[in-house]
């Protein structure tokens, strides 16, 4: 499972990579020099001309493993460049030709690579920057993340919210409305736990019921006669019956409308 992404910040595969990082929660960084225009999002740590070791070679020795994305025939000199830092740190390299495979068997190809190497902490690089190339890549990367995520049963127990409800932490005020138990929902999920929701079929939700379900019921206030949580989803499910013992599935399923707009696997063409 990918933990961290590496990259340089140069315009193309790594700055994809980066934004990748900060768009799902990936911790991230990487080296670039003073003097380089690089946005200060990336958080970046920045080395003098005259430093020991180059940018490149930083994320080389720090990572686990480097990928290198290009489109051109046979091998680039950006890609020699990585291939000679990854055999002087005895690191692995993959090098994934766009051109060559369709981008979900390049998902695929690289979550095999992580998985075998096990890779933690993955170094990101590339030879070309336009619309296009990024575009693929982002998508591709996407997807390479979730399917390393995805290494248990789709149906299998939350193991966070498992633990959570083993170790109670403190009392934290019961969300008043559907939208703000769903930010309260998508900030204790840890990353796996969003994914394996969002990828779920709509008839595999129920297996949520006796982990997500029981923290929605044992952590909010759905069963008090003012419960404003529970006035709140019937007014949006459209249900002014619902039951407070019936309430859980109804933001099970909100909560999974949510995460599949950034936490489902797409398949990119």
């Amino acid at each position: 499972m990918i933990e961290k992404i590496i990259a340089n910040g140069h315009p193309g595969a790594g700055t994809v990579a980066l934004d990748i990082a900060i768009k799902l929660g990936i911790d991230h960084t990487g080296w670039c020099y003073a003097n380089e225009m690089v946005p200060e999002k990336y958080d970046l740590q920045r080395l003098s001309e005259d430093a020991e070791m180059t940018p490149l070679a930083k994320a080389v020795e720090a990572s686990d493993g480097s990928l290198f994305f290009t489109v051109e025939k046979g091998s680039p000199m950006a890609a020699e460049a990585v291939r000679k830092r990854t055999a002087q740190f005895n690191k692995p390299m993959l090098v994934v030709n766009l051109d060559q495979a369709n981008a979900f068997g390049a998902s695929r190809k690289i979550a095999e690579w992580i998985g075998e190497n096990r890779i933690g902490c993955l170094h990101v690089d590339g030879a070309v920057n336009n619309a296009a190339f990024n575009a693929k890549v982002a998508g591709i990367l996407e997807a390479t993340f979730f399917l390393t995520m995805m290494n248990t049963g789709i149906g299998s127990p939350l193991a966070s919210m498992v633990e959570k409800e083993r170790i109670p932490g403190p009392p934290v005020p019961s969300p008043t409305s559907l939208d703000a138990a769903l930010i309260h929902l998508e900030k204790e999920l840890s990353l796996k736990d969003k994914a394996t929701i969002a990828n779920m079929v709509e008839t595999e939700l129920v297996s949520l019921h006796f982990t997500l379900g029981n923290y929605i019921n044992n952590r909010f206030d759905l069963f008090s006669a003012d419960s404003e949580l529970l006035t709140d989803c019937r007014r949006r499910s459209g249900r002014w019956t619902l039951a407070p013992e019936e309430t859980a599935a109804v933001i099970i399923r909100f909560l999974w409308e949510h995460l599949r707009e950034t936490y489902r696997i797409r398949i990119i063409k």
